[in-house]
């Protein structure tokens, strides 16, 4: 039930209620028609196919739209060489207030494997869950959106807030092409924003920070019946990643203060051997050898100063074994990004989860990042919640639950009515 004191459903939330649910058949048949757009990123396909299509269903529901193509100087610079056009898609409904709710959707997906029960490009209905690529990660909460805006309109409801969608191209690729780019540019509004994020009765208001390096360990090839003759950079990178494991155990002493769903997940992390590449045959000693680490930052830490760890570490490697050379090659970095407080904001939130679930909100950092950071960073106010399934995010046979995605709906519903 949509019932909340103050709320500007004026006597409507029965009805929205019940509409939201009596027509769920249009929330599933717009997510089945999503998931078979096959928009697999890397490399990128059927952007141009998809924003078509959303622009479209955005046009029925009366918004006016608008689409950005990221220029391909945006493109190179962030090493994007592949695939469709970048289309960003922007959808309006001015209200002529003084405020903008922005509501951000990616619709790029992973590439899905041959281990699939189903096929991840046709969207299976079985009982309470709809299978397909894309269906919880995140054009879920497409329809889920796009369904609340619908109920809204449905029922004449009067806001307070413009409320303005976005449908943008290559989070999975760390979306500096698609929502980075329009809020870079100014080409988006927002008083306050929401993408995807946590589910249930969690509402996510942070991520931690990423950096992703390639370590390439040089040592000298050699015949392998004469291995004096030659450094063996495998076994080099063996003495080198005990030392990285020391870092890791130092580092997952450093615990955030800041809530998360899972307190395992409060602490910094360091994989290594993610990307591992060396050798050439097998009577050969290896010259070179590479390896990857993924360091995941909590919110206390820094960018930098991560690096430097990192760095520290190869220089007094590298001043131990004069014979042998290791470098290091930064391949994405992203700081932590946390919310700006804003209490009406959050407050409508965590009302509208709490009247939805039954359950008392809770705000928390994702240990995985979303495209929120973009507006996070120019201190707007920015939340994640999603629609959710078997949280088999990029996993085979992929699903979400078609009650989420109906009570995700009732949830932005509420949202947009009482903003402002």
């Amino acid at each position: 039930m949509l019932k909340a004191q103050g709320s500007r459903l004026k006597g409507k939330e029965d009805k929205i209620n019940n509409f939201l649910i009596a027509d769920k058949k249009y929330a599933i048949k717009l997510l089945s028609r999503l998931i078979e757009i096959p928009t697999v990123n890397p490399p990128g396909e059927n952007y141009e196919r998809i924003a078509f299509f959303l622009e479209k269903e955005c046009k029925k529901l009366g918004l006016s739209t608008k689409k950005y193509v990221t220029p391909k100087n945006v493109l190179s610079k962030f090493g994007v060489k592949y695939g469709s056009k970048r289309v960003n898609l922007v959808a309006d409904m001015d209200m002529e207030a003084e405020k903008t709710f922005h509501i951000n959707s990616h619709y790029d997906v992973v590439p899905a494997t041959d281990k699939w029960i189903t096929d991840p490009f046709v969207a299976v209905v079985k009982g309470d869950r709809i299978y397909g690529r894309g269906s919880e990660d995140m054009k879920g909460n497409i329809a889920s959106v796009l369904f609340a805006v619908r109920a809204l309109k449905r029922f004449g409801v009067k806001l307070k807030v413009n409320i303005q969608l976005s449908f943008t191209p290559d989070e999975e690729i760390g979306g500096r092409t698609g929502l980075g780019y329009l809020v870079e540019k100014g080409l988006v509004k927002a008083d306050y924003a929401m993408s995807e994020g946590c589910s249930g009765n969690h509402i996510s208001m942070g991520n931690k920070g990423v950096l992703w390096g390639e370590i390439e360990v040089i040592g000298k090839s050699a015949h392998g019946s004469l291995p004096h003759k030659g450094v063996n950079s495998f076994e080099r990178m063996n003495a080198l990643v005990n030392e990285f494991g020391k870092l890791k155990d130092k580092i997952s002493k450093r615990k955030t203060r800041h809530n998360m769903r899972d307190a395992i997940s409060k602490s910094a992390t360091l994989v290594m051997g993610g990307f591992l590449e060396g050798g050439l045959k097998v009577n050969v000693v290896p010259g070179i050898t590479k390896f990857s680490i993924d360091r995941r930052l909590i919110p206390e830490e820094n960018i930098d100063a991560a690096k430097k760890e990192i760095e520290d570490i190869i220089k007094k490697f590298n001043a131990r074994y004069k014979d042998s050379k290791v470098n290091v090659r930064f391949v994405s970095q992203e700081g932590p990004a946390i919310s700006r407080k804003d209490e009406m904001f959050f407050k409508v939130v965590s009302d509208a989860v709490e009247i939805v679930t039954g359950k008392h909100a809770d705000f928390s950092v994702m240990p995985g990042a979303t495209d929120m950071r973009y507006f996070m960073w120019k201190g707007i106010p920015a939340l994640g919640y999603s629609a959710s399934g078997g949280e088999k995010w990029h996993s085979d046979d992929e699903f979400v639950c078609i009650d989420s995605l109906i009570d995700t709906s009732k949830v932005f519903a509420l949202i947009m009515a009482n903003l402002g």
